[in-house]
């Protein structure tokens, strides 16, 4: 599309969607694109700019292509999101501050409205970048202090689920009934096994001569989970749920740092709210760390679960619930993890594949699907950098199998 019929196009999407900011006359300049590889939706960089005003703007945009709409599950995604950033978060803002808490859980983008057109979704938030905010670099494990930052994070989140399902249990019952569960969807529209079935196979022969035999085979022998896992893994659970962010891999986060110093992050932002569903917290938790953990960082493992899991007591307490252990001891907590971060690992095989591509690999999903290509078919590319992938891959494999974890 022309710069100046996408410009008249966002002056609409925005106009419609901006109406609380009383923009009156605006113009709007286009900033560009996210580089390839940073998000797999469309995503359109905007200054939007009025009397006395200048808004930093990124437009998150469904991919129009009819047959990815078909075929996979665009729509339900961005309904999510939306509902997400228009609901979940301030209804959860809300109870929080009517508990008199002091640190909400607040880590997203401020969002200034959506726009639900035909055959097109926009979601408009604030440009993070603008504000210091920046991606850590996908190949890389993350530090540790980012990673106890993120599950942190995580853990005062997921407490507001479980405070406002004992407080408020309607109101939490609407949010919950309100989700798409999108990976229930995405496994009904086409078989997905494959998806996370050949990472781990190429895993198996990249490490094969490199890695204790007996370790790889248990791990090959992991594919025979995959169907279970997508499909039934949380069948009749009827342990603590909360409602997820869903999306866990690295990219998914943007840090600011003091001064622009890598060792001293400040904050963090979760991103991507489009896989949100209400289910056990150990699916956020596990895929995260799976998904980001170094190799070092995986021999603390057990020290990072205990900062999860004081976060998440701490966040009950100043949301209300005095005797968070009566609701969620430490030990089921350990048992809930041992049960269901195979979801996890399995996540992390796909994902370590995607982190170790190059800029000029990664796949188009709507120019795929145009070509016939089904979502899983999209992921099944050759990748260049395979030492990456090894890198990254082993110290999953040998955590997963020495713990016994698979």
């Amino acid at each position: 599309m022309p710069n100046e019929a996408l410009e008249t196009e966002i002056k609409s999407w925005l106009a419609s969607a901006l109406k609380n900011e009383n923009l009156g006359d605006f113009s709007v300049k286009i900033l560009g694109n996210p580089e390839k590889g940073e998000g797999y939706m469309g995503e359109v960089f905007v200054e939007v700019t009025t009397a006395g005003k200048q808004l930093n703007l990124v437009l998150k945009c469904s991919k129009r292509s009819k047959a990815l709409r078909e075929n996979s599950a665009v729509k339900s995604s961005f309904f999510n999101e939306i509902f997400a950033y228009e609901k979940l978060h301030p209804t959860f803002l809300q109870f929080q501050k009517n508990q008199n808490c002091e640190k909400p859980f607040a880590a997203y983008p401020k969002c200034y409205g959506t726009f639900i057109g035909d055959e097109m979704e926009v979601i408009i938030l604030e440009n993070l970048k603008k504000s210091g905010f920046e991606l850590w670099p996908k190949k890389e494990p993350l530090s540790r202090k980012l990673v106890d930052l993120v599950v942190t994070e995580y853990g005062k989140y997921h407490a507001i689920s479980v405070a406002m399902k004992e407080k408020q249990p309607e109101k939490f019952q609407e949010l919950v009934m309100s989700t798409i569960d999108l990976f229930k969807e995405l496994c009904e529209k086409e078989s997905m096994e494959d998806m996370f079935i050949a990472p781990i196979e190429d895993s198996y022969k990249l490490l094969k001569g490199e890695m204790d035999e007996r370790i790889l085979v248990k791990w090959r022998n992991f594919q025979n989970d995959v169907s279970f896992i997508l499909k039934h893994l949380d069948e009749g659970f009827e342990g603590l749920k909360v409602i997820l962010h869903g999306d866990s891999w690295s990219n998914n986060f943007m840090y600011l740092f003091e001064d622009g110093d890598l060792n001293r992050p400040l904050k963090v932002a979760f991103l991507d709210w489009q896989v949100i569903r209400y289910t056990t917290p150990i699916v956020d938790l596990s895929y995260f760390l799976f998904s980001c953990l170094s190799e070092k960082d995986f021999e603390n493992l057990d020290d990072i679960l205990n900062i999860y899991f004081d976060s998440f007591t701490k966040h009950l307490k100043s949301i209300g619930i005095s005797k968070p252990e009566v609701l969620h001891s430490k030990e089921e907590f350990l048992q809930d993890w041992r049960r269901f971060c195979k979801f996890g690992i399995m996540m992390s095989t796909l994902i370590m594949k995607v982190v170790s591509t190059d800029k000029d690999e990664v796949i188009d999903i709507g120019e795929a699907a145009e070509k016939g290509k089904t979502l899983t078919e999209s992921f099944l590319n050759e990748i260049r950098d395979k030492a990456n992938f090894k890198k990254r891959v082993r110290p999953i494999i040998e955590h997963a199998v020495k713990n016994q974890l698979i």
